[in-house]
């Protein structure tokens, strides 16, 4: 099915014979913006603007076998610019207390500091759960929802699974809005984080400088700080930290390895990071 739409909500069916040749005249396409035209029986010019061809025509299109693969690569879940919802997260324990890494990025979602995309999308009428507005894949998440659909009393979020949905109100009406798959973009997010773009998004490190033998071996900064905030947690850091010297002296004890050993500068950030989180009340 093919249809043409004027905003994210309104669906239009595009009439068959709007795809068969006019000899007279030239059917015109720009699909990067989805706007075409053609004449229809000779008489009718016909402007589609918003252009969007259903996900299981495409894949109806081609065996079987190989319609999961196509649907991936055609998805942000199948893009390496973004990462799924709890890699996200977990790249912020870097920067927060992993307590509250859940809670910090949807703030940084409601600046429009960080940006997020869902697989798929479906809005439902407030009172009728079974009844869907509209769906939508491959959809950028508005600031609009992380404003009013993520609040505590009315929302859920599975950092596992991706799955994030909420009661509010949208610039078309309220109603429950259900986001599955949901995927932030990760070079903005590495940047915020303290990470470098090369480092793996699974375990993520910086590398340290560069010296006249060579690169020196990478930390693993999210064990790291991982480790600093359990140690925390459990009083293991004795006596307790009373400035964020005291943390980058147990960064450095830490990530110690025989005669070699991360210098100041280098766990700084990070001890910072910690270090203001902890002095919070």
């Amino acid at each position: 099915m093919i249809s043409s739409s004027s905003d994210e909500y309104a669906r239009n069916p595009v009439r068959s014979d709007f795809w068969q040749t006019d000899r007279y005249h030239e059917f015109q396409a720009d699909w990067q913006s989805g706007y075409c035209s053609n004449v229809i029986d000779g008489t009718t010019e016909v402007f589609l603007s918003g252009l969007t061809i259903e996900l299981s025509g495409l894949l109806d299109s081609v065996p079987a076998d190989q319609r999961g693969l196509l649907a991936r690569s055609l998805s942000v879940a199948g893009d390496p610019d973004w990462i799924p919802a709890l890699e996200a997260r977990n790249l912020c324990f870097s920067v927060v207390n992993p307590m509250s890494a859940s809670s910090w990025l949807m703030e940084q979602a409601r600046l429009g500091f960080i940006v997020a995309r869902a697989v798929k999308a479906e809005m439902k009428r407030a009172g009728h759960d079974d009844h869907c507005v509209w769906s939508e894949r491959e959809w950028d998440v508005p600031v609009w929802f992380w404003e009013h659909f993520t609040k505590g009393t009315s929302s859920r979020q599975s950092w596992e699974t991706g799955q994030f949905s909420g009661r509010g109100r949208s610039p078309n009406g309220s109603g429950e809005l259900v986001l599955s798959g949901l995927y932030f973009h990760a070079p903005t997010l590495r940047r915020m984080t303290g990470h470098t773009d090369q480092d793996p998004t699974d375990e993520p490190q910086i590398v340290e400088e560069t010296g006249r033998k060579g690169r020196r071996p990478g930390y693993d900064w999210f064990a790291a700080t991982s480790t600093i905030w359990g140690k925390l947690f459990r009083n293991e850091l004795q006596p307790p930290p009373e400035n964020q010297a005291d943390i980058e002296k147990a960064l450095i004890d830490l990530l110690r390895v025989g005669d070699k050993e991360p210098g100041e500068s280098t766990v700084r950030p990070y001890a910072k990071y910690i270090f203001e989180e902890y002095e919070k009340p």
